[in-house]
């Protein structure tokens, strides 16, 4: 395949990523709620901030919504639209398959939800660090495998340095990965895995709950409110304890 094939295919690639989910999911939020603060966020973002960070595609956030949001989060948004629209990835790599094309516009997307939420010096730079070693795949074929690989390199990255700039992004994307892995165990009637995968769902949205940069309370609100972020199913991680 030439360098210029290629080159179109993967634009082809990215629109079409573009417009699904990082792993796949929900169109329209749910009624399920958490703190009340967060729970009255999430309603009012209808899930659009969520759809903007692990989605492109129709519902995402844009600039004609913001008004509609929560006074206190604003400019907040504004800013995270800004900086989402001014992205250009650094993440470089020479894709010789079809499947590899995928994967890159897939890391890609996950590379500009990173630099549009965090606005640290360097944060381009250790985004696309990040993606370049990531085990993205561009289809969990409705397996636990995949997402639940993904966040268990992440939550290694953090642990091996828990001050890194990446770290509230980290507690978002582990969160999101775990509850794939949860909605994926039910479809396989595995009980102890989602057992595992809820607590860890619950540690991280916490986490992410706690960080003083409000987007991130909101994005993870936001999350939490979704019916399901991969596969339909009748449970939540957020209260799922059976046995309790």
């Amino acid at each position: 395949m030439t360098a210029r094939s290629m080159a179109t295919l993967a634009a082809l690639v990215l629109c079409a990523a573009s417009a699904s989910l990082l792993g796949s999911g929900p169109q329209t939020p749910s009624a399920a709620g958490g703190a009340k603060d967060a729970s009255a966020v999430a309603g009012e973002l209808q899930g659009k901030l969520y759809k903007s960070v692990f989605s492109s595609g129709v519902g995402a956030l844009t600039a004609a919504d913001v008004p509609a949001a929560p006074a206190a989060l604003r400019d907040r948004l504004t800013r995270y639209l800004g900086r989402r629209s001014a992205f250009k990835s650094r993440y470089k790599s020479e894709a010789d398959s079809f499947d590899a094309v995928r994967i890159d516009a897939k890391r890609r997307m996950i590379e500009q939800a990173i630099v549009a939420l965090i606005d640290d010096a360097g944060i381009e730079r250790l985004a696309a660090e990040y993606v370049a070693s990531a085990p993205i795949q561009y289809e969990w074929k409705g397996m636990h495998d995949g997402p639940l690989e993904e966040a268990t390199q992440a939550e290694a990255l953090l642990a091996k340095d828990p001050a890194t700039p990446l770290a509230p992004w980290f507690y978002v994307f582990i969160a999101h990965r775990q509850r794939a892995a949860f909605e994926a165990y039910e479809v396989e009637k595995n009980q102890e895995g989602m057992k595992a995968a809820a607590r860890k769902y619950r540690i991280f949205a916490e986490r992410a709950r706690s960080v003083a940069d409000p987007i991130f309370p909101a994005l993870i609100a936001d999350l939490d409110r979704q019916p399901f972020v991969y596969l339909k199913t009748t449970s939540h991680p957020r209260d799922y304890s059976p046995g309790a």
